[in-house]
């Protein structure tokens, strides 16, 4: 267990409680500056699978660029989620997250200890899937162990900083108690780099890039 510099952390074994439905409903629709590349079923995006994954490429929207379609804070839920487009395509949020398409994709970040495994809840992993899917991963409890596979006790401060942080940002006092309550996620692992910057696929998976 952490140091007395830490002595606000608490752990909890147990996961939250299952997150909202995630669904294009729920998904701000205001225009933004940009046009997107064309998309979905009939575009060039939308072609036969290849072979393998080797020349696997994301989605536009969940791909790291200059000029990102959309903006997400991976902190909050994905009903938060601003598309950065003058016309958002119809039925973007199911469409298929990587091309070719897959059943399940791994995605690493270099500020986590763990793999995210995203499972498709159809035929393949959608743009919501891999949205509602590190929302609902990242909300996972640390344990102990987990805790200290963090490099230092600076690193270990930083996070529980980053945890209590995390919970003050909500307003209702009773709710900030009991998120403090259930204890460091691994979303406070990333500390301030919560921003989704996009995935990047290499050998063995997929990165999430953030900042």
């Amino acid at each position: 267990m952490p140091g007395k510099h830490v002595k606000h952390v608490h752990f909890d074994e147990s996961l939250d409680a299952p997150s909202p439905t995630f669904s294009s409903s729920t998904l701000p629709s205001t225009p933004g500056p940009l046009t997107p590349p064309p998309l979905g079923f009939g575009s060039p995006y939308h072609t036969t699978p290849l072979p393998d994954d080797k020349n696997a490429v994301p989605n536009p929207v969940l791909a790291v660029s200059k000029r990102p379609l959309i903006e997400y804070d991976l902190s909050q839920h994905p009903s938060t989620v601003i598309p950065l487009m003058t016309n958002v395509p119809p039925k973007l949020w199911e469409q298929q997250a990587t091309q070719p398409p897959f059943a399940s994709i791994d995605i690493y970040c270099a500020q986590l200890p763990w793999k995210l495994t995203i499972h498709a809840k159809a035929d393949f992993v959608t743009v919501a899937d891999v949205l509602e899917g590190l929302y609902r991963l990242l909300r996972t409890n640390v344990t102990p162990a987990e805790f200290n596979l963090l490099p230092s006790r600076e690193a270990q401060q930083k996070v529980t900083a980053a945890f209590i942080y995390r919970c003050k940002q909500i307003p209702d006092q009773v709710l900030s108690d009991a998120e403090m309550k259930k204890g460091v996620k691994r979303i406070d692992f990333l500390c301030s780099h919560t921003r989704f910057k996009g995935l990047v696929h290499g050998q063995g998976g997929w990165t999430l890039m953030v900042s």
